[in-house]
């Protein structure tokens, strides 16, 4: 498996990186952010609600925040861009835009599309950040916003109270690792009807899915220049390599090769 990334860049909660993969994978995962790539050459096959779909050079994906996805790369390899929006980016810029009069981030229509403006703003985008420009970066920025709105993609979300409470609840509780009891407690429903529905509502068992919002934590907490020890024992990693294990898995670096690459702003790395 290789996984090459270039350009690496983050500021202000924006992640942007130029990536190459090779005979490589990418396991069921989730962001807290929305999660916005550009496929330049090769093929990717990614699986998302379910299905399993295939990206072509010039296409672009688009996931929503918490999404389950995975991705695939064959022996060929590809390179795309990948751009990581915070929440509270598009939120605000909804707002501002009057685009929406809802206070929460938009539900974006997500998947595969061709769709050439969207592309040219996200390599715009990702050329401005190697430069160093405030007023251009923001300028793309905002071109970038402009043209994932430029057509109606929010859609309505599917809502299920009682799983948004148990969501809820294990956010509270990224610190520590929690058991199906714990969780029926809080759901009030069967073991069975628990992880056959939460699944079915998110693409991911119950406990999977905490791991993953500990991960999103422990990636929040390194980008706060927290030392990877001290995010591992915030969030309950007591087992060091369990917890780089795990955060390799989806970040497709170690804790501390990730932090390194947050202090530094941007770097050329292997993802290993």
């Amino acid at each position: 498996m290789a996984l090459y990334a270039l350009d690496w860049f983050s500021r202000n909660g924006m992640e942007c990186s130029r990536v190459k993969a090779h005979n490589a994978t990418f396991p069921k995962h989730t962001h807290d952010e929305y999660v916005l790539s550009a496929n330049l050459s090769g093929i990717e096959e990614i699986t998302l609600n379910g299905q399993t779909l295939q990206v072509n050079a010039g296409q672009i994906t688009l996931y929503n925040p918490a999404s389950i996805q995975s991705s695939r790369f064959d022996q060929h390899g590809a390179e795309f861009l990948s751009i990581h929006i915070p929440q509270t980016l598009l939120k605000t810029f909804n707002l501002s835009q009057n685009l929406s009069s809802h206070r929460e981030a938009p539900v974006l229509a997500e998947g595969v599309f061709t769709h050439q403006g969207l592309f040219n703003a996200i390599c715009r985008y990702a050329q401005l950040t190697q430069h160093h420009d405030s007023e251009e970066e923001e300028q793309a920025l905002l071109l970038l916003c402009a043209e994932l709105f430029s057509e109606k993609v929010t859609r309505d979300a599917v809502v299920d109270k009682d799983l948004d409470r148990i969501i809820a609840f294990m956010r509270q509780h990224v610190n520590m690792k929690l058991t199906l009891n714990a969780l029926v407690q809080v759901a009030g429903i069967s073991k069975y009807a628990l992880v056959r529905r939460f699944t079915a509502y998110t693409g991911l068992p119950p406990l999977q899915y905490h791991m993953q919002l500990r991960l999103c934590a422990a990636r929040a907490l390194l980008r706060q220049n927290q030392h990877p020890l001290d995010a591992a024992h915030r969030l309950g990693f007591y087992d060091q390599s369990h917890f780089i294990n795990a955060f390799r898995k989806v970040m497709g670096t170690t804790p501390k090769h990730y932090a390194s690459q947050v202090g530094s702003g941007k770097q050329k790395f292997f993802i290993t």
